[in-house]
């Protein structure tokens, strides 16, 4: 792609020359090649911008003028926030990439199943070894990779792109622009089960899961139907790998859960939740809005809105910090409080 195309989609301020300046791709600093574009975060990086060969770089230039080399050798695309203007080349390099490489789906006609009574709509492609039970709808503009399996009752929205060996169980909904990756599986048996004289009695899963638009799902994430009702994934979430949301769970809107975190069963998050990874949820609890959770924090009750906790059991970062450097002072005040208790001896 010419250069000057992308500074005018993005609406960036090109500081250099960008005229007939063609970029192949993506890079960091200290990867890039000659001819891609690269992106500087901010202060930690601005050493590497005196050895990296990219052309082209986005960065906040206001922010790191002064850690710039004197023979600046890149065209500087100047960005109030580099990384998003990062994350929107990735996306002009998907679509073109995308375009390139589209696949005939007329190959793959016969080569895997559908029912009878379900239909998929224009310029759907599904690949060789994909199952498609009764009743299920798929939209328009979607990819079914192989190995996915889509059970009964199932409805899948418009430009949903679904992964190898993804399974998805009866009677789930899936919206428009959804993401999810190789091995997710959304909709299986919550853990539920009641104690009897005999053993556990096992409670059959009558509900459903439901993506909402625009949300993504990382590889070998389980999402469990409900119990009797639903279990729902907010519009615009995204969730990483390997992470396990029980039956009833309700996310809300434009939340970003990291690897490895555990929703108990029945528990409401809010919107613009943010959780870092091994974060645990216990169960039938409230969230609220726009909190923001450190890693391997253990969430045992409700939270406020806007509150930012950390530790297990979790609470407000401000004394969790501070709670962390007694703790590593422990040894050293112990010392002194025996040294203390002798001289009072």
């Amino acid at each position: 792609m010419l250069l000057k195309d992308i500074v005018y989609k993005l609406s960036l301020n090109a500081i250099g020359d960008i005229d007939n300046l063609d970029v192949s791709g993506i890079g960091s600093l200290k990867a890039a090649k000659e001819n891609e574009i690269s992106f500087a975060a901010g202060h930690k990086y601005a050493k590497q911008l005196f050895d990296t060969k990219a052309c082209a770089v986005i960065m906040d230039y206001e922010s790191l003028k002064a850690e710039l080399p004197s023979d600046v050798k890149f065209v500087i695309l100047d960005s109030k926030n580099p990384y998003l203007s990062f994350a929107e080349v990735t996306q002009i390099f998907k679509s073109v990439s995308y375009e390139k490489n589209k696949i005939p789906s007329d190959n793959f006609e016969g080569r895997y199943f559908i029912g009878k009574t379900s239909n998929k709509r224009e310029n759907t492609v599904i690949f060789p070894g994909v199952f498609i039970g009764e009743y299920s709808s798929i939209g328009a503009n979607c990819r079914i990779m192989s190995g996915a399996y889509i059970g009964n009752n199932v409805i899948i929205g418009n430009n949903v792109l679904i992964y190898p060996n993804v399974t998805i169980y009866d009677n789930s909904k899936i919206g428009n622009d959804c993401i999810i990756h190789a091995g997710a599986i959304i909709g299986s048996d919550g853990f539920g089960f009641a104690r009897g004289k005999s053993g556990y009695v096992k409670i059959i899963h009558t509900g459903y899961a439901e993506l909402e638009d625009n949300v993504e799902i990382g590889a070998n994430t389980t999402i469990d139907r409900g119990a009797v009702d639903y279990t729902r994934i907010g519009a615009g979430t995204k969730i990483d790998n390997l992470v396990q949301i029980a039956h009833n769970v309700i996310i809300g809107k434009n939340c970003v859960i990291a690897a490895q975190v555990g929703i108990a069963g029945s528990t409401e998050i809010g919107d613009n939740v943010t959780m870092g990874g091994q974060v645990g949820i216990a169960g039938h609890i409230e969230v609220g809005n726009n909190v923001m959770i450190a890693a391997q924090s253990g969430v045992s009750g409700n939270i406020k809105d806007g509150e930012i906790l950390s530790g297990s059991p979790a609470f407000a970062i401000k004394e969790w910090r501070n709670s962390a450097v007694l703790f590593k002072k422990l040894p050293e005040l112990y010392k002194k409080l025996k040294e203390i208790s002798k001289t009072k001896d």
